[in-house]
C-alpha cells in the first residue's frame, strides 16, 4: 500500500491531521532543544542529511505518540 493510501485511510479512521503531527513535533522539539527553533531545523533538513533524519526522528515520534493517545481512547 502506498504511503499516501496509508494517510488517506489513517485519515478516515479518524486518525490526526499532518499539521496535528507537525505541531505536536514542534512542541517536543522546542521543549527539548531549547535554542533551536523547529522552523529552523525544517529549513535546514533541505540541506543537511543529518537534520533531515532528525526532522523525520521528531516527526515519528509525535505520530506515534497521536497514535498511541488515540489507541487509548478506543
Amino acid at each position: 500500500m502506498s504511503s499516501h493510501a496509508q494517510n488517506a485511510l489513517s485519515l478516515r479512521n479518524g486518525a490526526y491531521m499532518p499539521s496535528e503531527i507537525e505541531a505536536l513535533a514542534c512542541e517536543l522539539f522546542e521543549r527539548v532543544c531549547r535554542d533551536d527553533s523547529f522552523e529552523d531545523l525544517k529549513r535546514r533538513a533541505a540541506f543537511d542529511r543529518q537534520d533531515a533524519g532528525r526532522l523525520r526522528h521528531w516527526i515519528r515520534a509525535a505520530h506515534a505518540m497521536l497514535a498511541e493517545e488515540q489507541s487509548q481512547r478506543r
